[in-house]
């Protein structure tokens, strides 16, 4: 016997969480816990905001990739774009084990090394390890069957 499918989408799942593409500003400033302004200034330079007749929308994405190097700074309210991270929070951003992310950070030349001599600090560039990562992104594989035919498009 054929079961009958309920309603809404939002039924089916565990734990009630929906990942939007487009969200609202009160949305965003919900998930990423800063004032109306700010984000709105980070939207706009992510070029993320779409402006519809009555509505404004934030592209979910595209702000998060550009606030991925943005930190609060403890105890104030300034956020500052990081440039340089230490080997434990490079390898928490990028979601890599901590011994493969310092392979990829040396082979990318991304390791700062200061007082080498004393136990010093090793610092990794974001800018030159996203650059490094980039070579590994995947070409688009065409569907087989496309939902929509080149000439609709």
């Amino acid at each position: 016997m054929a079961e009958k499918l309920k309603p809404s989408i939002r039924s089916y799942l565990k734990d009630e969480e929906i990942y939007k593409r487009y969200i609202r500003p009160t949305e965003a400033i919900v998930i990423f816990n800063i004032e109306e302004r700010r984000l709105l200034e980070f939207a706009l330079a992510a070029g993320a905001i779409y402006q519809l007749p009555r509505t404004l929308l934030i592209h979910h994405q595209k702000l998060e990739d550009y606030m991925r190097h943005l930190y609060k700074v403890p105890g104030t309210n300034k956020i500052v774009q990081k440039k340089y991270v230490r080997i434990r929070e490079g390898s928490m951003i990028y979601s890599i084990g901590h011994h493969r992310f310092i392979e990829m950070a040396r082979a990318a030349g991304a390791v700062y090394k200061i007082n080498e001599g004393t136990g010093g600090t090793v610092l990794i560039s974001l800018d030159i390890f996203d650059d490094y990562m980039e070579q590994f992104r995947e070409n688009p594989v065409p569907m087989k069957n496309p939902l929509w035919k080149e000439s609709e498009t």
